[in-house]
């Protein structure tokens, strides 16, 4: 555990090992981690530093997760960075709004590493900033994209996506068309916003590429 007046990144673990196997991940990518076992100190950190993600690890008591992400979401003053949720495809857990990615296990590390870095250095080469409600399930949109393989950065909440755009430009801005997403076109930065459905006519998305 790094103890400094800044964090790039903030790591909550109930693991104490896998703590310092994560904070080896990102600090070899030369990033400042934060890493705890104790909610009330990670709490008192993280209203004092401000860090350009936050990581959360659900390999321990749900309740414990849910109550982290509560208070993020009842004090906006502790800042509006952009929290990933771990978690296992087997253990139910409540989707909040506040949490702008959702990682199941097994990990996939590259995408662990792609979303901090985005945040944290930006200049990624992704061609679509794709902001969309989380589902665990894949669907029409999600496996046109993979299957003419176009780079894409998904994110669930408006804040992390402006925060993406300060350090990154994709070609354009995709947001699912849904009542809690109604706003981003006042809130992102960027020339190239549409709006898409889940399960729209591939056809009509074409022409939101290059």
């Amino acid at each position: 555990m790094q103890q400094t007046n800044s964090a790039d990144v903030f790591y909550y673990d109930a693991r104490r090992g896998v703590q310092s196997a994560f904070a080896d991940i990102f600090e070899n990518k030369a990033l400042k981690t934060f890493t705890s076992d104790n909610i009330y100190r990670f709490l008192r950190y993280a209203e004092e530093l401000s860090p350009e993600v936050m990581v959360l690890n659900l390999s321990g008591s749900d309740k414990q997760i849910a109550s982290l992400v509560q208070n993020f979401e009842n004090k906006p003053e502790t800042g509006n960075f952009p929290i990933i949720v771990m978690h296992s495809q087997n253990e139910p857990f409540e989707v909040s709004p506040r949490v702008a990615h959702y990682l199941s296990m097994p990990l996939d590390y590259h995408r662990l590493s792609d979303i901090v870095e985005s945040y944290s250095f930006g200049a990624k080469k992704h061609q679509i900033l794709l902001l969309d409600r989380f589902s665990p399930r894949s669907d029409k949109l999600h496996e046109w994209l993979a299957a003419r393989n176009i780079s894409y950065f998904e994110v669930h909440n408006i804040d992390a996506a402006a925060r993406y755009l300060q350090k990154n430009q994709p070609y354009a801005v995709w947001v699912e068309y849904a009542p809690e997403f109604i706003s981003a076109r006042h809130g992102l930065a960027h020339q190239r916003i549409f709006y898409v459905d889940r399960h729209q006519d591939t056809a009509e998305i074409q022409k939101f590429l290059p």
